[in-house]
């Protein structure tokens, strides 16, 4: 029995080698980066030169080979994450994760993204639709040419990828717009104005403090728009449960996708003129603030056909780049904080509840019946979604609402041309003509700086902007049935908020806001980001005469905190009144940068976590609740009055809570990144395959330009949420000074040597160069891939 039993034993070691052996080949990928592939889709032979950390560079006869190359690369590295986005953006999670995805999968249905992909598709010009059509068929080459077992995604759920079609990738444009419509802060704002009186709403009530820093400054952009701003009608108090203030009931497996791609969280960029550059162009930078995520949402490419040369961030998914600088005009991001929808109170026809009341009567509502399949179960998951004139009803799948019946308009419901508009972007030989390509920037929505060789730059805010028939956005739901806050168009791509060549030499922005000017007003309902790293830009550029690649680069790692700069000795006095004067000490010393080595930075970030918990009480009792950081402002700048008498109590309050939990840690100590992946929290496989990471030490806070956004009131803080590439871009040395970097790697398949391997850098602060020119990209080169027509 003992040699049986040894027997088994070992025959059971063998079998775990094997599966180990097995899954790390998985985890590793496919192997062809070297050599030649005969593949058809191409109308000639395309070249892939990568270098050490699997950057591709692609060479190819036409565009459309260059776009199919682009196509198959992104699934050989990232076909798991493209899967993702495609099943959030269908509704199909169910179909793999179970009855624990099926409200997730109803939300998402309703919400109706592939729809609005769909009636994208129907609206293409023919080359566009010819270039996506490329894409698709280099996603699909790659999963029919694939050698050795899938991502080990698809093989832990027993998952074969389908082909893709173009519908497919127009749906995904949608999921980056999703999280920038704030679907999830307007929630938030109706519990509000449901469960507090006018005065207490006013204090959490959206808007940007006078003495913010704004992109536009005066005198710039002061033109008055040709579209009609009229006074706001008051917001109706509907019925929202106040307790349930986040986002919707969505699981974790599909937030980190919903998430991850859009910039809704922060984001910085600026440009530099030539009067305040060394080498005489104008100089740009940008990092993009998004969900943290293993693998990154971007992936790093060049993308080189007659007539189209550019280098930077490209999406999985997705074709062209998003963001970087082609041999003539480089450009970045920020969410622009535009408000591009609207919850409306809709009424049922007392006489028939298939219809609803509008300013001209009954209307029937336009229904369809949705089907999910859902793991485990034989029948599929039927639901019927209602939709009026202004979009779907979201009360079955949103249970905030409670009996109101609200119906979600959208900006990104409508087709887009913004696939056309990365095209001519990239073509753009001059500022001048790369303004005129945004015109087609339909969403998502954002601020969008730019320089030229020619030694212009500027800045123009791009998505359609809904005009409402009462003048201004809409902070809270309304009435649907009068009409008096319907779209009744959309501001003229002229109105929009921009500058080019401003005599102070540079533009910045970080989500704040626009400026004064009336076409400034047009743009948001006022949940602009706190001016705080926006400042703090602008103070650094303003301290160097001449700057360049270096120094920008340094600007992207600045970690001073103007809002600790600003709020630092009211913590002192806090802790003061509280009897902690070694605390207050610390504090009265500390610079305001959030470096590890700081304890006073612990201490500082707790006592405003703290703070903001005993506000939001002070507002709604136990639990809190919805509690920007304007509300935070708006108590600490105080002078009298009621806040100020709250200001007394709650900062001392904090201070006593956070010397209980913050103890004497150094920073970097509590507040750790974590790179999500979806099953890196399965046990045992998530660990041996390798997927995500945490426990990274990270310096920077909440509003330091090097952003590192946490959550909770607590120490230790988890960094979910930060900067998800970083680029510098001198038009002067477009290839010998700047470049980019990604908080991971390329690669998706969680053991791959480029998995995360930028990482290090990333942390450090470094950028690695990504050549235009075809000699230093083949010299950079340690794989040489080519691509034979079939």
């Amino acid at each position: 029995m003992r040699r049986v039993l040894k027997g088994m034993a070992v025959a059971g070691l063998l079998f775990a080698c094997v599966v180990l052996l097995y899954g790390l080949r998985v985890a590793r990928g496919p192997s062809y980066r070297t050599g030649e592939l005969v593949i058809a889709g191409i109308s000639m032979p395309v070249e892939v030169f990568r270098d050490s950390l699997g950057v591709p560079q692609i060479y190819a006869a036409t565009l459309e080979d260059a776009l199919f190359a682009q196509g198959f690369l992104h699934a050989s590295d990232r076909l798991w994450q493209i899967e993702m986005f495609r099943r959030v953006a269908q509704g199909r999670l169910s179909e793999i994760y179970g009855e624990r995805t099926l409200a997730t999968d109803r939300f998402l249905r309703t919400l109706g993204m592939r729809r609005a992909g769909d009636a994208t598709r129907a609206g293409l010009d023919e080359e566009t639709l010819r270039h996506i059509r490329s894409y698709v068929n280099g996603l699909n080459a790659a999963i029919e040419e694939w050698r050795g077992p899938r991502p080990p995604e698809f093989v832990l759920l027993g998952l074969e990828p389908e082909p893709f079609t173009v519908e497919d990738v127009l749906a995904i444009e949608k999921v980056m717009a999703w999280d920038l419509a704030d679907y999830g802060g307007s929630l938030a704002l109706a519990g509000a104005r449901a469960a507090l009186s006018d005065e207490d709403f006013a204090l959490v009530r959206p808007g940007s403090a006078p003495w913010g820093a704004t992109i536009l400054k005066d005198g710039e952009d002061q033109v008055e728009p040709r579209t009609q701003v009229g006074s706001t009608s008051p917001n109706p108090r509907i019925m929202v449960d106040a307790r349930l203030l986040s986002l919707a009931d969505i699981p974790e497996e599909a937030l980190p996708f919903l998430e991850a791609t859009n910039a809704v969280r922060a984001s910085n960029s600026w440009v530099v003129g030539p009067d305040r550059s060394a080498s005489g162009l104008p100089l740009l930078a940008n990092d993009m603030h998004l969900g943290l995520s293993a693998p990154p949402i971007w992936y790093l490419a060049g993308i080189h056909a007659p007539g189209f040369d550019v280098v930077g961030m490209s999406l999985p998914g997705t074709p062209g780049v998003v963001a970087g600088h082609s041999a003539a005009v480089a450009w970045g991001f920020t969410n622009a904080s535009l408000d591009d929808s609207d919850f409306f109170i809709e009424r049922l026809d007392p006489e028939d509840d298939t219809r609803y009341l509008t300013p001209e009567g009954s209307e029937q509502f336009q229904t369809r019946v949705e089907e999910i399949f859902v793991k485990g179960r034989d029948e599929p998951d039927r639901f019927e979604v209602r939709e009026t004139r202004h979009g779907p009803i979201v009360t079955p799948v949103e249970g905030r609402f409670g009996t109101d019946l609200i119906a979600f308009q959208w900006i990104a419901h409508r087709p887009s041309h913004s696939a056309r508009a990365f095209t001519n972007m990239a073509r753009a030989q001059s500022v001048p003509e790369f303004i005129e390509a945004l015109r087609d920037f339909d969403n998502p929505h954002q601020n969008i700086v730019f320089a030229d060789t020619a030694g212009s730059f500027g800045y123009w805010m791009a998505g359609t902007i809904p005009v409402r028939a009462n003048g201004k956005p809409n902070i809270l739901p309304m009435p649907g049935w009068t009409g008096d806050f319907d779209w009744v168009g959309i501001v003229p791509f002229e109105d929009h908020p921009h500058v080019v060549n401003p005599a102070r030499g540079f533009v910045a922005t970080a989500n704040n806001r626009q400026g004064w000017s009336a076409a400034a007003e047009l743009v948001s309902d006022g949940s602009w980001a706190p001016p705080y790293r926006a400042q703090r830009i602008e103070e650094l550029i303003l301290a160097t005469p001449m700057h360049d690649a270096a120094s920008l680069a340094a600007i992207q790692m600045d970690v001073k905190d103007a809002f600790a700069t600003r709020y630092r000795m009211a913590a002192v006095d806090a802790f003061r009144s509280a009897g902690l004067g070694t605390h207050a000490d610390s504090l009265e010393a500390w610079d305001g940068e959030s470096v590890r080595e700081s304890r006073a930075a612990t201490l500082f970030y707790t006592w405003r976590a703290r703070l903001r918990l005993g506000i939001g009480e002070r507002l709604y009792g136990a639990g809190g609740g919805y509690t920007p950081t304007r509300a935070l402002e708006r108590v600490l700048d105080a002078e009298d009055g009621r806040l100020a008498e709250w200001r007394a109590e709650v900062v001392v309050q904090a201070a006593l809570a956070t010397s209980e939990v913050a103890g004497d840690s150094p920073w970097g100590d509590v507040h750790r990144m974590r790179l999500d992946h979806p099953l890196s929290t399965v046990p045992v496989i998530g660990r041996l395959l390798g997927f995500g990471r945490s426990g990274i030490s990270i310096p920077g806070g909440t509003h330091s330009v090097s952003v590192a956004a946490f959550g909770g009131s607590t120490p230790p803080y988890t960094v979910t949420h930060g900067a998800s590439q970083r680029h510098v871009v001198d038009l002067a040395d477009l290839d010998g000074v700047g470049g980019f970097i990604l908080p991971g790697g390329q690669s998706g398949f969680p053991r791959h040597p480029n998995a995360f391997d930028q990482l290090p850098r990333f942390l450090a602060g470094e950028l690695i160069p990504i050549p235009l020119h075809r000699a230093s990209a083949e010299a950079r080169s340690v794989h040489r891939l080519r691509l034979i027509p079939g």
